[in-house]
C-alpha cells in the first residue's frame, strides 16, 4: 500500500509474474525508457476452478493487460488456459513504449 519506490525512475526492461495490483499499472509505463520493454504475466478470472488466486481482485478480466497497456506497442499478447506448469488461466504481455 505504500508508494511506488521508484520515483522518476526509468528502466530498460520491467518483468511482472503472477502479481497484479491495478494502481501499479499505470505507473509501469512511466517507469520505461523509450524503447523499454515490459513482460507482464498473471492469473486471469476462470483460474479459481485450478486453484489460487481465486479472488476476483486478483484476476485479470479477458484483456485486461491489453487494454492497461494499449498506449504502448502490443508486441505480443496472449490469454487463456495453461497446462504447464501446472493448468491455470493466465494473461500473457509484451509490450515495448515508443
Amino acid at each position: 500500500g505504500g508508494p511506488w519506490p521508484y520515483p522518476g525512475v526509468a528502466f530498460d526492461g520491467i518483468v511482472v509474474t503472477n502479481y497484479l495490483h491495478r494502481p501499479l499499472l499505470p505507473i509501469l509505463v512511466g517507469a520505461l525508457v523509450s524503447g523499454g520493454v515490459l513482460v507482464y504475466e498473471t492469473f486471469m478470472l476462470g483460474n479459481e476452478r485450478y486453484g489460487r488466486p481465486a479472488n476476483p481482485a486478483f484476476l485479470l478480466r479477458p484483456g485486461e493487460l491489453w487494454q492497461a497497456f494499449a498506449g504502448l506497442h502490443i508486441v505480443a499478447f496472449e490469454q487463456g488456459r495453461a497446462l504447464e506448469p501446472k493448468p491455470a488461466m493466465i494473461q500473457r504481455l509484451c509490450a515495448k513504449r515508443g
